[in-house]
């Protein structure tokens, strides 16, 4: 590319977009002043957060559901009324959101709590067990009522457990004077089953499940969304009927609804177009399909990669996990690297499951037979396989 036509790209950049009003409302965290097919949901949390007003326990609480059906979003929506609310009315209500994918290890999640509760935590150097009792020690201390929220709870549970679950729920009652909520946002319902009885039946109070949209659903949304982000007549109709069709007929996925109008506006921004058509967002379909596997394999840990590369070695599968568990073994042993418990290689083959990139089914034989998972590969093998090659760690073993 030529001097010249990078400052044509700067200087466009400058004049602004034709296309885009304001691009940020089709981004996954902007949270809109209204959700529209969520109020049931969205009144049954804020009952829950209600109760920590009248500094009385509140229902524990299990979100689930698919991608993309809007869980994040209408907690996040109830959280900023309600700190909002408590803020106003001078009641003090610890409040702590954490993302346990993004936060990624324990420490990380505790140190985020930490923070919310006005404790400090060192960046390293502390056991878990020792930041663990840290936190409960500020938290019973305090005795301030504590609102904590885990998003993607499974993602923590399958790497590492339930000890911080277990601590904080005990806690609660051991200590009966703090009351607290604590609030798990998934999109496995099978999370539970590594989870101790005691925790579940502590946790398990309430639970919500958000229902996939349909696509006149999504179609609604992606026009409220469309009215605020594109100028006028800047997008035909007919697009966002595409793209809300084209959402619904893969589960109902507001989030990826939304990706395909902005990357469709973005396509029709670079072609010169005055106006997002339908061929714009068909293109933008295309592109995120590739584009996401590639960012979901590149940055998934060393460990689910050789999973990964288990799989392909013996053609994709199906296979019984504990057969898939010795391939895994084997490999492990040909870079030199220490494999995972068996526990811990299951919690991955869930997370990979989660994430489109291995399919995972349980089948059920009785008391005789036991449950067995079967996994295979969800997607094309020569395209991950190929990204995978890109890891300087495995490029010699990619076969």
């Amino acid at each position: 590319m030529s001097n010249d036509r990078i400052d044509d790209i700067f200087e466009e950049a400058f004049k602004g977009s034709n296309i885009f009003r304001n691009k940020n409302v089709l981004f996954h965290d902007y949270i809109p002043e209204r959700l529209p097919f969520r109020e049931s949901q969205i009144n049954r949390v804020a009952k829950i957060f209600s109760s920590l007003i009248r500094r009385e326990k509140g229902s524990n609480v299990f979100i689930y559901g698919k991608p993309g059906t809007g869980k994040t979003a209408v907690i996040k929506y109830v959280l900023n009324k309600f700190t909002d609310f408590v803020r106003e009315k001078g009641i003090n209500i610890h409040t702590s959101y954490v993302n346990c994918r993004i936060a990624g290890t324990e420490y990380r999640v505790l140190t985020s709590i930490a923070q919310d509760i006005g404790l400090h935590l060192p960046f390293t150097g502390l056991s878990v067990e020792e930041a663990l009792s840290r936190v409960i020690f500020k938290i019973k201390n305090d005795n301030i009522p504590f609102l904590i929220i885990f998003d993607e709870i499974d993602v923590l549970i399958s790497r590492y457990g339930d000890k911080i679950l277990y601590s904080l729920t005990r806690s609660g009652y051991e200590s009966l004077s703090v009351p607290y909520v604590i609030v798990g946002i998934s999109n496995n319902l099978r999370f539970k089953e590594y989870l101790d009885p005691r925790v579940l039946s502590s946790l398990g109070e309430e639970e919500i499940v958000f229902k996939p949209y349909t696509a006149s659903e999504l179609e609604v949304i992606l026009r409220e969304r469309a009215s605020i982000a594109f100028y006028k007549d800047a997008i035909d109709l007919a697009a966002i009927k595409l793209a809300a069709a084209l959402s619904a007929a893969e589960h109902g996925d507001a989030r990826k609804a939304l990706d395909m109008l902005r990357v469709a506006g973005e396509i029709a921004e670079e072609k010169g177009a005055s106006k997002v058509s339908e061929d714009h967002v068909r293109e933008a379909y295309s592109r995120i399909d590739v584009e996401r596997t590639y960012e979901v394999v590149r940055s998934l840990p060393l460990h689910s990669k050789l999973i990964i590369l288990s799989l392909i070695k013996v053609g994709g599968g199906p296979i019984q996990a504990s057969k898939l568990f010795g391939v895994y073994k084997s490999i492990c042993e040909s870079i030199g690297e220490k494999p995972l418990s068996y526990r811990r290689f299951h919690g991955l083959i869930t997370e990979l499951s989660l994430l489109g990139i291995a399919n995972r089914r349980i089948y059920n034989y009785g008391r005789r037979g036991g449950r067995i998972s079967s996994i295979r590969i969800d997607g094309s093998i020569n395209e991950i396989l190929n990204i995978i090659r890109d890891d300087p760690l495995l490029e010699d073993i990619a076969f």
